[in-house]
């Protein structure tokens, strides 16, 4: 799959952008992690259109996401492929007008299995 490795995700922020973590994509499967945070979820993609559902848990102190700092949140990730890049908008799914920009740039394919 086009989709398919292991990509490096950042939002957007004040300063510009913050890594967050690793995601991983593999088979429709998605893992993402990062310092005070793990997700496991799904993704679907057409195209060049990808959809990626996670369920974030924080580890540490939850981080302030989204207007709130909550342990567990459900997030969806909406974006384009734009060469070794995804471009889009992230929100939880509870607060769908809620949306922080999102980057996740593709560090690697994933090793063959075996």
């Amino acid at each position: 799959m086009a989709f398919d490795g292991i990509w490096t995700s950042e939002i957007l922020g004040l300063f510009g952008w913050e890594t967050t973590g690793i995601l991983v994509l593999d088979e429709g499967r998605a893992i993402d992690g990062g310092n005070h945070h793990f997700s496991t979820g799904r993704y679907e993609a057409t195209d060049n259109d990808i959809r990626i559902s996670l369920a974030v848990e924080y580890h540490g102190t939850p981080r302030t996401m989204f207007g709130s700092a909550d342990k567990t949140l459900s997030v969806i990730i909406q974006g384009k492929l734009e060469g070794d890049a995804i471009v889009g908008e992230a929100h939880r799914q509870d607060k769908p007008d809620q949306k922080i920009t999102v980057r996740l740039t593709r560090r690697s394919d994933i090793p063959p299995r075996g």
